[in-house]
């Protein structure tokens, strides 16, 4: 797919690409092909993967980009640096690292199955570590022999409140990734049934065309 940079930040390596799809791509240093990161409206080329652009690379230069129409292909083919390999997917902690950093709240998006999996099974893992942590703490503190584990229900409760707006981001993103409307969420307050309808949802593998909320993740 191409697109325009609409930002980059050097030193937090981080920026974003507005596409021709008419949709938003985040992007970061690591998903650059070149080393230099393209200018503010430089036209790129690259692979999407959900809402996330990887595989960044620049085909003109910024000065014939601007001087050109914005529709208008470029002639110059694409270059990689040599022995720059195309990056393969993201793994899942990385995936778990966009869904609590970038798309912390991001709504308007879609999210294939392995985005969502992967972030609840490290959202799992932080919340076991925390619970062993604060029992640890509690015990050293003497709070097992005297009253409850608070530094362990303390901790555990704060993870819970930091990570809820993540996860209900990432279910809508992957109920639009199957063509549902994010408000099918609400199931998940019918006791028992809701939850599993969820669960089903969560299983079913993404629309391959286009739909509402974007492409298909991964291009």
């Amino acid at each position: 797919m191409r697109g325009e940079v609409l930002y980059f930040d050097d030193q937090r390596g981080i920026g974003f690409i507005d596409g021709d799809d008419g949709n938003r791509y985040h992007f970061a240093s690591p998903d650059l092909v070149a080393a230099a990161a393209p200018g503010k409206g430089a036209k790129v080329e690259f692979l999407t993967e959900g809402n996330r652009a990887r595989d960044v690379m620049a085909v003109g230069s910024r000065t014939e980009n601007a001087a050109g129409p914005r529709d208008e292909p470029s002639t110059i083919a694409p270059t990689r640096l040599a022995g720059n390999k195309p990056r393969g997917r993201r793994s899942l902690f990385g995936l778990f690292l966009d869904c609590v950093t970038i798309s912390y709240a991001r709504l308007g998006a879609r999210a294939p199955r392995r985005e969502f999996w992967g972030f609840f099974l490290f959202v799992f893992i932080v919340m076991v570590v925390a619970i062993f942590a604060g029992l640890i703490a509690d015990g050293v503190a003497g709070n097992l022999d005297r009253e409850e584990p608070v530094l362990a229900l303390g901790l555990t409760g704060i993870l819970v409140l930091a990570l809820a707006l993540p996860s209900i981001a990432v279910t809508i993103r992957r109920l639009h990734d199957i063509g549902l409307s994010g408000w099918f969420i609400l199931l998940g307050f019918v006791p028992t049934v809701g939850n599993l309808i969820i669960l089903v949802f969560a299983l079913i593998p993404s629309q391959k065309s286009e739909n509402k909320w974007g492409p298909p993740p991964g291009g």
